[in-house]
């Protein structure tokens, strides 16, 4: 069952006018599904998962591409960086615009290999899994859109109770988990995590103790959401601070985890400076920390936690997906008053809280934190399990998350 992409308006408007196109994101998103979805007549497929191809492109790149003639998709291209200056010469010779789409499942030392043979010639995009609009088959701009826009999605749409929410967060957003209901969703995360430790992970650096990897990826899953204390990560562990950044560095690389820097303004000695972290699918981040149902981990202390990190992954999703590029930060001073979420757009920003409570109370109380900053204020609110879109101020706004 093919379910439609937002990418696609971007695909296609990229591959009219790059000669390539590079879809990277974490495995099992969607990408070879999505790009031979869309091929037209005449453009092949070849993925380098096949090792007899995978051989012939490492060592003889030249005749690869005598046996396969652009226009083409090329799965996994990281298998072959090797390809990366004869995909260069094919474009400056053929002068043409969507020769090559190209997959990846990570861009750690791929994306060298782009910058240094294909600067200008690539267009970059991010796939990660379904967004909760690709699931209920409608699209988004990216958040938050106009009140105008936002009272016609209210009047539109159903409102979600919190037990479909967190029904949700528990599945994740994986397509073969939304697409196949009868799923070991248990065995399908964890054979995942075997896969992406063997493959994706061994591809980019030797880590000598996949145990101790696998221990540091569960407590950043148990950590999503929170500051990012790499001081005490690699206490825990026993290994060095720089052990643990370069760990983490593979998950952002990987796009399991999205990394949120502090705010930082004319009063940044005043401020928190240390990142927060967050798990990109909710689902694997649920199974890392060993919830076995929605209805446990909805009653749990990560509860709130992971709505959070649900909540600011489906934002990322609707700026990503229309090919924004998004400026997010949080805010954290050192009288530790907090805000989630700090959307930076023309020149304005716009302030978030998120909250798991159909009615949270003083939500908004640190909002006035960022009058001493010198920006422009603009809309913003509370995202909250509240059926209702209730304007709180002029400019704030109670925000169901069923509307994201």
């Amino acid at each position: 069952m093919y379910i439609r992409r937002q990418w696609e308006d971007v695909i296609h408007k990229s591959s009219m006018t790059f000669p390539a196109l590079l879809l990277t994101g974490p495995r099992q998103s969607g990408k070879s599904t999505l790009l031979r979805h869309l091929a037209e007549e005449g453009r092949a497929y070849v993925t380098l998962d096949d090792p007899a191809i995978r051989e012939v492109a490492k060592t003889n790149p030249e005749l690869f591409f005598q046996r396969f003639d652009p226009p083409l998709i090329l799965d996994e291209v990281q298998y072959a960086p090797e390809l990366f200056p004869y995909i260069k010469m094919i474009i400056d010779e053929r002068n043409t615009n969507g020769l090559f789409w190209l997959t990846g499942s990570q861009i750690f030392e791929m994306m060298n290999n782009v910058q240094e043979s294909l600067a200008g010639r690539v267009s970059l995009l991010n796939l990660f899994g379904f967004s909760q609009a690709e699931k209920e088959k409608r699209t988004v701009l990216p958040f938050p859109p106009s009140i105008g826009e936002l009272k016609e999605a209210r009047k539109k749409l159903p409102m979600k109770s919190m037990d479909d929410v967190f029904e949700t967060i528990w599945q994740g957003s994986m397509p073969k988990v939304f697409t196949q209901p009868e799923i070991d969703i248990d065995n399908f995360y964890a054979s995942y995590v075997q896969t992406y430790l063997e493959r994706d992970v061994k591809l980019i650096t030797n880590i000598s103790d996949e145990g101790q990897f696998l221990r540091f990826i569960r407590l950043i899953a148990a950590r999503t959401a929170q500051e990012l204390n790499l001081t005490a990560l690699a206490r825990e562990l026993e290994v060095s601070g720089k052990t643990c950044r370069s760990w983490l560095d593979i998950l952002v690389a990987t796009g399991l985890v999205f990394e949120m820097p502090a705010y930082s303004g004319n009063l940044s000695d005043r401020l928190i400076k240390r990142p927060k972290i967050y798990f990109m699918d909710t689902g694997l981040a649920c199974n890392l920390t060993g919830w076995v149902n929605s209805k446990m981990l909805q009653n749990s202390t990560y509860s709130g936690a992971i709505f959070e990190t649900w909540a600011v992954s489906e934002i990322l999703k609707s700026w990503w997906f229309n090919g924004k590029i998004p400026r997010f930060n949080y805010y954290r001073d050192r009288q530790l008053k907090e805000i989630d979420l700090i959307i930076s757009r023309n020149q304005e920003l716009l302030p978030f809280e998120i909250k798991k409570s159909t009615s949270p109370a003083h939500a908004m109380k640190n909002f006035p934190a960022l009058e001493k900053l010198g920006q422009e204020i603009g809309i913003g609110g509370v995202l909250s399990m509240s059926t209702n879109l209730l304007p709180i101020s002029k400019k704030f706004w109670m925000i169901p998350v069923s509307l994201l």
